[in-house]
């Protein structure tokens, strides 16, 4: 847990060093140049984006190491103590955060459609389609999985409700998939096919390691759990390397155009179906 935390430490101070080699950058460009601009673009992602791609990639690490620390009890010492009140304020914040990001996301919601409105925060809704309000759940549903997965891995191994621990976790995923197929949150249908590409094989996987545990002593049964479980993490990690893939031979402004030609598809059918509805009213 430690050396984890000190990881995250250091990517953290790494980000906030590049922060300021960026400014000085900017400081001592020319003004009025390309560099001057470039270097103005890129330093404006670091206001609020960069910062909070950082907080969305440490967020499980951090609830979970709290809630393992809130869950211990031991303050036996000066320095567990500290770590204590250390994991509640951590806790409190993974709290927090999430609802008050979420709560810029609605209060914003009619300037979301404008660039240069959601510029400064776009990471937490990125390459999602901002027309309905229901496709900006994604983000509280990505801290509220997590939030959740976190507090049901602390639960004691002896607990009585330790299996809750795999199906609300899997729970969690199917209802991700089910929103993923109903409302297809993203821009493109590229891009909600990967992820439901990804969730369906993350989905096998926790069900393969339910199987792979102690839920079976069948020997041959944990064997097929395992080579389900192994093809499970290769196709996960074949799915973003074909993305990846995907991504480099399109190109930005190919994937625009894709981005534009599928949100006016949408735009139009969400108009038909809206003027079917008021037809049967």
């Amino acid at each position: 847990m430690g050396q984890s935390l000190f990881l995250i430490f250091c990517l953290a101070l790494v980000v906030v060093l590049s922060n300021i080699v960026v400014f000085l950058l900017y400081v001592c460009a020319p003004k009025k140049s390309r560099a001057e601009k470039y270097l103005g673009e890129l330093l404006a992602q670091y206001k609020f984006n960069v910062y909070l791609r950082l907080y969305m990639l440490c967020y499980f690490d951090l609830t979970f190491f709290s809630t393992m620390k809130i869950v211990d009890g031991d303050d036996s010492t000066q320095a567990r103590k500290v770590a204590t009140m250390s994991s509640y304020v951590i806790f409190t914040i993974s709290i927090v955060v999430p609802v008050f990001l979420m709560s810029i996301i609605c209060k914003r919601f009619e300037v979301m459609k404008i660039k240069q409105a959601k510029a400064s925060f776009n990471t937490v809704v990125l390459k999602i389609d901002k027309q309905s309000r229901w496709r900006l759940i994604q983000p509280g549903y990505f801290f509220f999985r997590r939030l959740l997965t976190a507090v049901l891995l602390s639960m004691p191994i002896d607990n009585t409700f330790i299996f809750l621990q795999y199906v609300f976790v899997l729970m969690s995923s199917h209802a991700y998939v089910l929103y993923l197929v109903a409302i297809k949150p993203y821009q493109s249908p590229l891009l909600n096919n990967y992820v439901l590409s990804n969730e369906t094989f993350y989905s096998a996987v926790i069900i393969a390691i339910f199987i792979f545990s102690d839920a079976t002593p069948e020997l041959p049964i944990k064997f097929a759990a395992g080579v389900v479980l192994m093809m499970a993490i290769f196709m996960l990690m074949f799915a973003n390397f074909l993305m990846l893939i995907v991504l480099v031979v399109k190109g930005r402004d190919r994937l625009k155009d894709n981005i534009r030609e599928a949100k006016l598809k949408r735009a139009e059918k969400e108009l038909m179906e809206e003027e079917e509805e008021e037809e049967r009213r």
